[in-house]
């Protein structure tokens, strides 16, 4: 076979695979009317995919005047995927089927402190220990994906800074990869959670959205024609760090005014004098939820300049949806009525604009699930 038939090949498996996995179940017939690939050529790439366990036969569907047709699914017993979000207090391992399904949610604490080296023999450790888990599966462990809060450089995988550790320039991906031999995608955090969104949350019927991932700071996740951007090197999203103030407070980036600075949930902590540490989140909650006045003006003030900036993202991006995540999206009943609020206040022209803003489905598995996905399409890619 030729280097273009073999590329054109294993394109074709690719839709294939991306239309089953969209609408299951669906029959050999159905795909072929819906790529335009003769009925021969689906009835072949479907019978490799079966053999290589990505797809099965799942019964019979409605006749259309012949023989019942014989419907398709993802193999989803075939494999699993282990999605790890790096957070800054703890690691979230979330192993799942085939399809993204769950089957284990872990929490392993680590020392921030610590220097990379020691996180990463921990983190290889526990995929160890995660994979030696796994029920035994024609394709076993298909790949392992990681969210990192800080700076990825794509296509590379190299970690350049995470702000809440210091780390810089790391190589981890050669490293695990090395170790599990399989393949490793590592990517920025809200990368992952817009992905997570668009493949199993809140941005599912979207094609245009931007996922918000707001906790000790403020990144987000652009998602175009159903496809990440990434800007060059894959930088995009550190919208956390655009000057909200001129000469506003300081920054950890060495900034002053910037957006995190005074719509984050760090900034929730400064304001109401409290160390941002493991469980903040559930210590506020607590307080908002017993109609504590302090707590509940100091949120609201953060939900008026997280709206201010989401009218920014607005006007610059004009997505069909911004959903807010990661802790700040448990704030929704207290932050919601002043994001609302400096939206109709400042830009009471925005309802033509026709953008929804709400809040993750997925809670604090948004990141690890969109680790997830991005191993799945990478397989089906590939």
């Amino acid at each position: 076979m030729s280097g273009d038939s073999s590329l054109l090949k294993s394109i074709n498996k690719s839709t294939l695979l991306g239309l089953i996995k969209l609408h299951a179940p669906i029959s050999r017939a159905e795909l072929a009317k819906r790529t335009k690939l003769t009925r021969a050529t689906v009835s072949a790439l479907v019978e490799e995919l079966i053999s290589e366990y990505w797809v099965a036969e799942t019964g019979t569907g409605e006749s259309s005047g012949g023989r019942k047709p014989m419907m398709l699914e993802i193999h989803n017993k075939a494999g699993h995927i282990i999605g790890v979000d790096l957070r800054s207090t703890n690691m979230l391992v979330i192993v799942t089927d085939m399809c993204g399904n769950r089957v284990r949610k872990s929490f392993y604490p680590y020392d921030q402190g610590s220097d990379a080296e020691r996180v990463l023999q921990q983190l290889l450790a526990i995929l160890k220990k995660e994979r030696a888990a796994l029920p035994e599966s024609p394709l076993g462990l298909l790949g392992v994906g990681i969210g990192i809060h800080g700076f990825v450089e794509y296509p590379s995988s190299r970690i350049l800074f995470v702000p809440h550790t210091g780390w810089k320039k790391l190589s981890w991906k050669d490293r695990i990869e090395e170790e599990l031999g399989i393949p490793v995608i590592i990517d920025n955090e809200a990368n992952l959670a817009a992905l997570g969104e668009l493949e199993f949350g809140a941005a599912a019927d979207c094609s245009n959205m931007l996922y918000l991932s707001v906790a000790a700071g403020i990144g987000a996740g652009l998602v175009l024609q159903g496809e990440l951007f990434r800007g060059n090197n894959g930088y995009a999203g550190e919208i956390g760090h655009t000057t909200m103030e001129l000469n506003g407070r300081p920054c950890s980036c060495g900034n002053k005014g910037c957006w995190e600075t005074y719509a984050s949930e760090r900034a929730i902590a400064n304001d109401l004098h409290m160390e941002y540490f493991p469980g903040f989140t559930e210590q506020v909650l607590n307080r908002l939820g017993k109609g504590d006045t302090e707590a509940i003006e100091v949120v609201h003030k953060a939900g008026l300049h997280l709206g201010v900036g989401i009218g920014n993202m607005m006007h610059t991006l004009n997505p069909q949806m911004i959903v807010i995540g990661n802790a700040m999206g448990q704030y929704a009943p207290w932050i919601n009525a002043s994001i609302h609020e400096s939206l109709d206040s400042r830009f009471s022209y925005l309802s033509s604009f026709n953008v929804q803003v709400t809040y993750s489905r997925l809670g604090e598995d948004c990141c690890a699930l969109g680790a997830v996905s991005a191993v799945i399409r990478e397989n089906m890619i590939s």
